[in-house]
């Protein structure tokens, strides 16, 4: 895949030498002469580098920078392009957060280099991002079976109590005779079916809103952002598990969980949702298992 690279400048002939300089390097090649423009097409067009001259009407190459620069989720690098060799300018594309500033005329040897270099950057920055989001999810997400762990939890926590994450129920999961499926069928068995089980919770909770953990064992913590249907997703899970068939185990096979719910949901005080969230477990364990409990 070619790499793009936008080029802003208000002058035709400069725009003419590049692309077709750039083109013959192989480079999917945008031109933008109207300042202004250029913020649309950044959004538009999504390129791997910006050629941006400094000296243009009504918006200069400097105050694009600067805008562009600003936005949190802003990582295409930026070359300036100017006819003014000044010093101090210079260091101010440099200040502004542009990679490089090369002076017009400049050697078209030089400038291939340097887009080299700066595709170069680009390409490791995305490959960082990359790394990162795969040990975040080494760090935070359990192996077994793709939930957030409890490592992620106290993050959850701390947020809760700071008022970035809000949430008005909690409830935890818990396999029905669990030791029996390990016992009888196998680790492996019971490994497929806390993987089974985590799915159907996943599916059946927002995954935009709403945040599921494996707190441990074969148990499930779940925070809901809205109480209004929490029962019925309770409900829900139990009858999805109840239906649940797993590869591994025999096919008579018949798995079931409990579940206690709280919407007593004190942000403030994280324990004491657990332990409201524990107490309807046990609840519903003590009162037979298979159905859900609140407190």
């Amino acid at each position: 895949m070619k790499c793009r690279i936008l080029i802003v400048d208000d002058e035709p002939h400069n725009l003419n030498i590049l692309r077709i300089f750039l083109n013959s390097l192989n480079y999917e090649i945008i031109t933008v002469e109207d300042g202004k423009e250029a913020f649309s097409m950044v959004k538009e067009t999504a390129p791997d580098l910006i050629l941006l001259d400094v000296m243009m009407p009504e918006v200069t190459g400097f105050e694009i920078c600067k805008q562009l620069i600003s936005e949190s989720d802003f990582d295409i690098p930026i070359i300036f392009l100017s006819a003014n060799a000044q010093k101090e300018d210079i260091l101010q594309g440099l200040r502004l957060g542009a990679i490089d500033y090369l002076t017009k005329p400049f050697d078209l040897d030089v400038l291939e280099r340097k887009v080299e270099i700066a595709l170069h950057q680009k390409a490791k920055v995305i490959n960082l991002k990359r790394d990162n989001k795969q040990l975040a999810k080494l760090v935070y997400v359990d192996a077994l079976t793709g939930l957030y762990n409890r490592a992620y939890l106290d993050i959850t926590i701390r947020m809760i109590k700071e008022g970035t994450k809000k949430f008005q129920a909690a409830m935890m999961v818990d396999m029905d005779y669990f030791k029996d499926i390990n016992d009888n069928y196998g680790h492996l068995v019971g490994d497929q079916v806390l993987r089974e089980v985590a799915t159907i919770i996943s599916s059946k909770i927002s995954r935009e809103h709403d945040l599921a953990f494996r707190y441990g064992g074969d148990e499930y913590l779940v925070l809901l952002q809205n109480e209004e249907n929490c029962v019925e997703i309770a409900d829900s899970i139990i009858k999805a598990v109840d239906g649940l068939k797993v590869s591994l185990a025999p096919h008579k096979s018949q798995f079931s969980v409990s579940i206690g719910l709280t919407n007593n949901f004190d942000p403030t005080s994280f324990d004491q949702i657990i332990m409201q969230a524990d107490s309807a477990l046990l609840g519903a364990k003590n009162n037979g298992r298979h159905q859900i409990k609140i407190r």
